[in-house]
């Protein structure tokens, strides 16, 4: 079986390690035209993100899954660049953020409906590159109308093409019901949504009702340690849905960008350590598995998170 890479398709079983949802940056198309090398300077980027991403290479990882959303600053021009410097499987996305915006609420649901598809079937930006995924996203506000209209269309691409969907949503206002639901109605069954940032919240009620519903829950926050809920925290609700029998449900990963453009300034970024941070692309390697066996899950089933749940998500397509 195979999953569309940047390069072509890759086959399943070469997939080895995979980080499931990373971002090389997010950094707004306008801010870059508008303010070029103040606010962002490509080839810098690029050298950022496979030095640091050569580091997880060297650490087994083997493919990288780039969820990031056309309107966070999806570039597959440096995702392809970045492919190609670190000889990594790379897996880009197609799909929408939750932010509200004049593009997309004065858009009906088939212009929506429309460019998804033909990023799917014409290739990204010009190119020969098709998403393996698709992503889609749900804030804080919840199901708005305009995310209503967004997710709709996403969820008809979803069972048009065969992708699965990544969608971002923010457990404490536990609104993975209404999105499963909502996908469901599309004609997209559970098993090919994985509910990000699951790993936000330690409710184990709620996580496991999502895992009942059949979806996949996205560990996927381990870049914000720092930020959000701690490193303990997380694994100890990773190791409690493993012992409840649901460890082969769930996906682990960082969330980083090499440039985060929402809060980092450029000159703060490129003039960084930035191969020799604490959270990088290597924080599960270095700091969560060690924790996950500190915590007596068993390797297997540790490596699993890593390599056969991810094959068995996209082999589920």
């Amino acid at each position: 079986m195979t999953v569309q890479g940047v390069f072509g398709p890759i086959d399943t079983s070469q997939l080895g390690q995979v980080l499931m949802h990373e971002h090389l940056t997010c950094a707004d198309w306008s801010m870059r035209m508008n303010f070029g090398s103040r606010f962002y300077e490509g080839d810098t980027v690029a050298g950022i993100a496979a030095g640091q991403l050569n580091k997880a290479a060297a650490l087994g990882v083997r493919t990288i899954v780039d969820g990031t959303p056309v309107n966070l600053g999806r570039d597959i021009c440096l995702i392809r660049e970045v492919a190609r410097r670190t000889g990594l499987n790379f897996i880009a996305s197609t799909g929408f953020y939750y932010q509200e915006e004049p593009w997309l609420a004065f858009r009906d649901e088939e212009q929506i409906y429309d460019l998804l598809m033909g990023d799917c079937t014409d290739g990204i930006q010009g190119t020969d590159s098709r998403p393996g995924i698709l992503k889609a996203g749900v804030g804080h506000a919840g199901l708005t109308p305009l995310l209503e209209k967004v997710l709709h269309a996403t969820g008809r691409v979803s069972a048009q093409t065969g992708l699965s969907i990544f969608c971002h949503h923010d457990p404490s206002i536990q609104s993975g019901g209404a999105i499963l639901d909502l996908f469901e109605g599309c004609g997209v069954p559970a098993n090919r949504v994985i509910l990000g940032h699951s790993g936000d919240t330690t409710d184990l009620d709620y996580l496991t009702a999502m895992l009942e519903r059949g979806c996949w829950l996205g560990m996927d926050r381990f870049g914000f340690c720092d930020r959000d809920l701690g490193l303990e925290p997380r694994v100890d609700t990773i190791v409690a849905l493993c012992r409840r029998g649901w460890g082969g449900r769930l996906l682990l990963s960082h969330d980083l960008a090499a440039y985060l453009a929402f809060w980092d300034s450029w000159e703060t970024t490129k003039n960084s350590d930035y191969l020799n941070l604490e959270e990088d692309y290597t924080f599960i390697h270095r700091r969560v598995l060690p924790a996950l066996a500190d915590k007596g899950l068993d390797r297997e089933t540790a490596e699993g998170l890593l390599t056969q749940n991810p094959r068995a998500f996209f082999e589920a397509q």
